[in-house]
């Protein structure tokens, strides 16, 4: 199995709707794709919403700027996604193979 590497460029992000934007953007996310976490997780474990399919692993790279709470809502989702794997694999055997890093 490859797993595609997806890189986000940090360097220009100031807000939290900058991260989505470039995260929906990367996932081939549809228009109408909504902003919260569990929209992310819905679109990235459910399937069929994005254009882009798991497996991969999403790396958010010129991180170092970004301000506390922009990094720690990365990070949530990062988590949320760790957790979301984890019980739909013990649930159903499936392993979706989806992760989001801070690169640096």
């Amino acid at each position: 199995m490859t797993i595609l590497t997806i890189e986000l460029d940090a360097s220009n992000w100031k807000t939290a709707c900058d991260f989505r934007s470039a995260l929906k953007a990367a996932i081939g996310a549809p228009e109408w794709h909504g902003d919260i976490v569990g929209a992310f997780l819905d679109s990235i474990f459910g399937g069929g919403m994005n254009a882009i399919k798991p497996p991969y692993v999403i790396k958010v790279a010129n991180a170092a700027h970004l301000a506390p709470e922009l990094r720690e809502l990365i990070r949530d989702l990062s988590s949320a996604m760790k957790d979301t794997r984890m019980r739909r694999l013990a649930r159903t055997g499936e392993d979706v193979a989806a992760s989001l890093e801070i690169a640096n």
